[in-house]
């Protein structure tokens, strides 16, 4: 009787340990599916977002076309001044803080982005706040985006009387032939040509407030 006593003891006492074991492996299933389905979760999310950020700079390139149609429609003596009101600047505004997280200086330029006065700054962040141009709505209003022009130069003006940014490939003359009477050593003459250079620098914002920046210098 001993023996049987004492065999039905352990045999109660394997099938508690089988039970504590089975609870462990069903608890660690329940974290491996609770993980997988976190997995998933961040997966799609990450991906919408990489869809919106996509269509967001597809709208900025859309909207730096559009740049480009104003700057060829105005070619010649407009682009010589400021037309704030068009976001566009004949000079090239070197303190200009394009995207806001260029420069952390309490007298830098910002760009008012959303038409409401540069609130997207905090206050004495920044020294003048930059028009933007007028806002674009793109892809059936999914998107908008605004633009900013600035022209390589110093300052406004006839690009042939300030200093501008031209092409490397423009001519050079040494001012006469070696040998002439007219030569003078080291001394050389860039001929200026009508080309200038621009830089349109876009933002775009999309749904979930994505937001894209494009830049694209371009000769004209």
């Amino acid at each position: 009787m001993k023996n049987r006593q004492t065999r039905f003891k352990l045999h109660g006492r394997q099938h508690g340990l089988s039970l504590l074991f089975a609870l462990m492996a069903l608890v660690v299933l329940t974290l491996a599916a609770v993980a997988l389905v976190r997995s998933v979760d961040t997966g799609s999310l990450v991906i919408g977002n990489l869809g919106f950020k996509q269509d967001a700079t597809s709208a900025a390139g859309q909207a730096a076309e559009q740049a480009l149609t104003w700057l060829n429609t105005n070619a010649g003596q407009t682009l010589r001044g400021d037309v704030a009101a068009a976001g566009y600047y004949a000079s090239s505004r070197d303190s200009l803080d394009v995207t806001g997280h260029m420069s952390t200086a309490s007298n830098r330029a910002v760009v008012d982005w959303t038409g409401d006065g540069c609130s997207l700054y905090p206050a004495g962040s920044f020294g003048t706040c930059v028009a933007a141009s007028p806002e674009i709505v793109l892809n059936g209003g999914n998107n908008r985006a605004r633009y900013v022009i600035t022209r390589l130069c110093a300052v406004e003006g006839n690009p042939a009387a300030i200093d501008c940014a031209f092409p490397l490939g423009a001519a050079m003359t040494s001012g006469g032939n070696k040998g002439s009477v007219d030569y003078k050593q080291g001394k050389a003459v860039i001929a200026v040509n009508n080309l200038q250079y621009y830089r349109i620098v876009v933002r775009a914002q999309g749904p979930r407030g994505t937001v894209a920046f494009t830049e694209t210098i371009v000769q004209m």
